[in-house]
């Protein structure tokens, strides 16, 4: 949800950066060609959690320092903002895969369902988002940035599924996942035999 905000969010505020609308419009656009070949790259090569989590962070990272750049610098922060775009729309689509590969085979299309309507409900939001502009002109990007920044590093606890056999059942799902009690974690002996 998060990143579908950031990516929507971002799409949306074009027009009201400084400089030439049409022309911020045409970066934005361009900005999305080379972020999707990226992130092929990274599907094919590289895991998901730590490719997600980098795109997430350069996306984040960025939104949350746009604050930071003297107002006088608005080529810079329009950089800024192209770039946080370039790795928020990378792990938009990194997204998808990822989602899919993690779910096992029998709740797979409900679960990609469901977080795809999470997702809507993201883009839903995400003009909301921009409208907070009007009371700080900095307070989208924090937002978006430290939700980013937050995502990244929670994205960390999902399992991997680079080069792992997708899970079939939802047991084989929790032994990936690590949620099956250990025996030897659980005191199964009685006080009596205990002692």
């Amino acid at each position: 949800m998060t990143v579908s905000v950031g990516y929507f969010a971002l799409s949306l505020n074009t027009p009201n950066l400084h400089g030439d609308p049409y022309l911020n419009c045409f970066f934005s656009a361009a900005t999305e060609v080379p972020a999707y070949v990226v992130a092929w790259l990274l599907l094919r090569w590289f895991p998901r959690r730590y490719s997600m989590s980098a795109t997430l962070f350069l996306g984040g990272v960025l939104l949350f320092f746009i604050h930071l750049v003297p107002p006088s610098l608005t080529m810079v922060s329009t950089a800024l903002e192209m770039v946080g775009k370039f790795g928020i729309t990378a792990a938009f689509s990194i997204v998808y895969v990822y989602t899919a590969e993690v779910y096992p085979t029998v709740v797979r299309n409900m679960a990609v369902g469901t977080c795809s309507m999470g997702s809507r409900l993201g883009s839903i939001i995400s003009p909301y988002f921009i409208y907070l502009g009007t009371y700080d002109k900095y307070l989208p990007y924090f937002l978006m940035g430290s939700l980013t920044i937050l995502s990244g590093v929670l994205i960390l606890l999902i399992p991997e599924s680079f080069r792992v056999p997708m899970p079939e059942t939802i047991d084989e799902m929790q032994i990936i996942k690590g949620l099956k009690p250990k025996m030897s974690s659980y005191n199964l002996q009685s006080p009596a035999e205990a002692e």
